[in-house]
């Protein structure tokens, strides 16, 4: 009878906390929490990314994603994380909105002083050669922002760790992450000069309308 009261109360404890902490997943090597932004084929891959980085350089990655944030929302993050994670550690927080701005989010990324100089944050953020901006700026949707874009832009900076370490992830996905990124810059460049020779267009027949008037 006091065991299974017992077992009971043990019970109800478990499901105390995973109410408590949800939606927030942390493990020793891979730190997530966030809105529902990302698919969970995604983050199981990030997961294991994240897994492997871990054992071969001690490097920890927390990923904070959200629908909305508000300054005081994300001190509050900010500070909590970088009191609790331990060297060498980067903390990358995202949010679709930010304060009051509906068009406006938030993307930053901070890491443990032993970690400067080890990534390019321009190769993840830049607005034209980002892996992970740049599938923000091709795929803009109601979905967005996409779980590519995070995959993409996580073994990329993953990539880049274990380089400086001078080791190798065999759970890296950077040859194929890399021929997309490429075809996607393919894209980007041809959508880009087509709006351009729109708008040449435009301007084009729109003087020579008027020269025709003048006539």
């Amino acid at each position: 009878m006091y065991s299974i009261k017992l077992q009971r109360r043990a019970l109800s404890a478990l499901l105390f906390l995973l109410i408590i902490f949800s939606p927030t997943f942390s493990f020793a090597d891979f730190i997530y929490e966030g809105d529902p932004l990302i698919n969970s084929k995604a983050i199981e891959k990030m997961k294991e990314i994240g897994k492997e980085l871990h054992e071969k350089t001690g490097v920890t990655i927390a990923l904070v994603t959200k629908e909305h944030l508000t300054k005081a929302a994300f001190l509050e993050i900010k500070n909590r994380y970088l009191k609790e994670l331990k060297p060498p550690y980067i903390l990358w927080i995202f949010s679709k909105t930010y304060e009051d701005h509906k068009d406006f989010g938030i993307n930053q990324m901070f890491n443990s002083p032993d970690l400067n100089g080890k990534f390019d944050k321009d190769s993840l953020f830049s607005p034209f050669s980002g892996s992970f901006t740049k599938l923000i700026v091709i795929k803009k949707s109601k979905t967005d922002p996409t779980s590519a874009a995070f995959l993409n832009g996580y073994a990329d900076l993953t990539d880049m760790l274990a380089e400086s370490y001078g080791v190798k992830l065999k759970s890296s996905v950077g040859h194929e992450s890399h021929t997309f990124m490429n075809i996607v810059r393919v894209l980007f460049y041809l959508s880009l000069l087509y709006f351009v020779w729109l708008i040449v267009k435009k301007r084009f027949f729109y003087k020579g309308n008027s020269i025709e008037k003048t006539e």
